[in-house]
């Protein structure tokens, strides 16, 4: 009872929102000084990702050790549920395909008339050796701290304090997507805008579904890090 109360009454949740989106331009900006180039520091935003869920996994685990809950429970799967659970989550990945590539074509369309000009914008020659570290490192840490932060974190402890129940679903959503402004930061409103909307649609599919079926929990978090596999792979086809 006392944890519950202090989830409650806690202002932590709603200060950790941004906390990722401001992470990632923190270490860009340490990268960028480091090369002495803001230019070229936009092509290690694989490595910025990594380095913000290694810390976003950290802040994560002292939280909840506060609270006196252990980081990996909710990635535990239901013994009784577990078949109807994955059923309901096979059925929602059908739409996840839809919901990735169609805001990413259209706006990529609108923008620029091609899909290929912010694909090309996003993945630039990396050192190979980096980039196997990453094919590692990236999927497992996206997996332990992305959704666990919006959804596993921030959205039940926003619902407990709040009686309009769909702003904890609507405001990690939001920060969800709009994250990606930093990640990289490339000083083009096109290319800002573009990034912050096009995962809009997903992150919405998968909060509604966490927050109303928690038990889904495990089965988003290890697609998003398979999903991220094979973001990093992409480097490896970059002539």
């Amino acid at each position: 009872m006392k944890n519950q109360t202090l989830v409650k009454n806690s202002k932590v949740p709603f200060l950790l929102l941004p906390s990722r989106l401001l992470l990632f331009l923190v270490f860009q900006l340490g990268i960028a000084a480091i090369l002495n180039s803001f230019e070229e520091s936009v092509k290690y935003w694989i490595l910025i990702a990594t380095m913000t869920n290694i810390t976003s996994i950290l802040f994560l685990y002292l939280l909840l050790k506060k609270e006196q809950i252990r980081f990996f429970t909710i990635f535990s799967f239901s013994k009784h549920h577990w078949k109807k659970d994955l059923l309901i989550f096979l059925a929602l990945t059908l739409l996840c395909g839809p919901l990735v590539f169609l805001p990413n074509m259209l706006l990529s369309n609108y923008f620029w008339g091609d899909m290929a000009i912010p694909t090309n914008m996003l993945f630039q020659t990396l050192p190979m050796g980096l980039v196997t570290i990453l094919l590692i490192l990236f999927p497992i840490t996206i997996a332990l701290a992305e959704l666990y932060t919006y959804f596993g974190y921030i959205m039940p402890r926003i619902a407990n304090s709040l009686k309009r129940k769909w702003i904890a679903i609507l405001l990690p959503v939001i920060f969800l997507s709009i994250q990606h402004c930093t990640l990289p930061l490339i000083l083009d409103p096109k290319f800002i805008l573009y990034r912050a909307l096009m995962f809009l649609p997903f992150a919405l599919l998968i909060g509604i579904s966490i927050y109303k079926r928690p038990r889904l929990f495990p089965y988003f978090a290890i697609m998003h890090g398979i999903m991220d596999f094979f973001t990093v792979v992409m480097y490896f086809q970059i002539k």
